[in-house]
């Protein structure tokens, strides 16, 4: 099914939670704003029904987020449910509780995995992620790699204190890995925002030092965003404060309370009244596809 732009939407991203065991400064949580009390999670019940009405729309790619999705002790059974309709099986992840389940994980049928790893450095880590957890997020990536699971896409958020390391991080990728290069990313009111000033770093002159060293630089569909080959690859993820970015998106997003939303920054949710009706699933996401449009 298609947006009113044209641009088919494939892609449907759900965010399993709003707890995470770190504190990361640049975190965006999804778009989610904090809870008080207990959260209602959406629970594999209803997953199911999301993931079976997506498919019978076109969609066939799901991406799991949180907070820190590993912290659903039923992450793996999510997973399995998710096979049932989807081709393609992606997770996000801190990494930190990822080495004693990513076999588990594997045999459920998940396909791919985004970790972040903003520092080869564990104090520099730590500084970023607000806890010492620098040795269990590499036994997380080495122990995915292990099991067969590939791509791995090693996000790195770039601000002030780490992005001398890049060429480092190239360094450390195997085989089946990726570099995400990733631009920080501003509150809505841009560089008003004294954060993003301080921390934000530019990432051109960084294009311009891969396009130098690349031996193919391509550029994905998605966001139209560059890879570069060197030949070990590297994507540079710009903000998604530009009309490019938003005109190539093909996602819609569900809340950890199991809402519809059209866009990371767009708060108009739309609630499914009965997950056990698949007309009603359905016309959700369906209204959802047909209201999206560019928010930049």
């Amino acid at each position: 099914m298609n947006a009113p732009n044209g641009m088919p939407i494939t892609n449907i991203r759900i965010s399993l939670t709003k707890r995470c065991n770190l504190k990361c400064f640049y975190c965006h949580r999804e778009g989610e704003l904090l809870y008080d009390g207990i959260p209602k999670e959406i629970n594999t019940s209803e997953i199911d029904s999301i993931l079976k009405a997506s498919s019978d729309l076109g969609i066939d790619r799901v991406r799991f987020t949180g907070g820190e999705p590993l912290v659903r002790k039923d992450i793996v059974d999510v997973i399995s449910v998710a096979s049932k309709y989807m081709k393609d099986i992606s997770l996000s992840t801190n990494g930190s509780l990822l080495a004693p389940i990513a076999k588990d994980l594997k045999e459920a049928g998940l396909n791919r995995i985004n970790v972040t790893l903003n520092s080869l450095h564990p104090e520099v880590y730590a500084s970023m992620v607000g806890a010492d957890v620098f040795h269990d997020v590499i036994a997380g990536i080495e122990g995915a790699h292990d099991v067969g699971i590939a791509p791995i896409k090693i996000n790195m958020v770039v601000v002030k204190r780490n992005y001398k390391e890049i060429p480092d991080m190239i360094d450390y990728l195997k085989d089946g890995m990726i570099l995400q290069v990733i631009e920080l990313i501003a509150s809505r009111d841009g560089e008003k925002d004294s954060f993003y000033r301080e921390n934000h770093v530019d990432l051109t002159p960084i294009e311009s030092y891969l396009a130098e060293r690349a031996v193919k630089i391509e550029e994905r569909q998605k966001h139209k965003r560059k890879r570069y080959c060197l030949p070990k690859v590297v994507e540079v993820v710009r903000s998604m404060h530009n009309p490019t970015f938003c005109k190539h998106c093909n996602s819609i997003r569900v809340t950890s309370e199991g809402k519809v939303k059209k866009c990371l920054f767009n708060n108009d949710l739309k609630p499914i009244d009965d997950f056990e009706d698949p007309g009603n699933v359905r016309r959700v996401l369906e209204k959802t596809i047909l209201e999206k449009r560019p928010y930049w």
